[in-house]
């Protein structure tokens, strides 16, 4: 069984990967939160905001629960489930936007 090297977040490369990537989940976020908040619920920034959060995780799987190394079932699994309710999600916000009464 491989042994597992702890995340060094000083003084390495990788650490400064971690950082930019966190930076950029925080712009992210409060782009998105800009776009949510921003007036009128409309389809366009639905898609907009479901495409940031699946970049987000997308980030979040391989940096930050380090499953960019791990064995490609578990991987596949929890990107799949991810995918699969972000598009639930996104889909079941669109369609009660395009069906409501104005």
């Amino acid at each position: 069984m491989p042994k597992f090297q702890p995340i060094r977040t000083t003084g390495t490369k990788g650490g400064e990967n971690l950082r930019v990537v966190w930076l950029a989940l925080v712009g992210l976020t409060l782009l998105s939160v800009l776009i949510g908040e921003s007036g009128q619920p409309s389809v366009t920034g639905t898609v907009f905001v479901c495409l940031v959060v699946v970049l987000k995780g997308r980030w979040v799987i391989r940096e930050f629960m380090n499953l960019r190394n791990a064995a490609p079932l578990p991987r596949w699994i929890v990107t799949g489930y991810f995918l699969v309710m972000t598009f639930l999600v996104g889909g079941a916000v669109s369609y009660l936007q395009l069906t409501a009464i104005p």
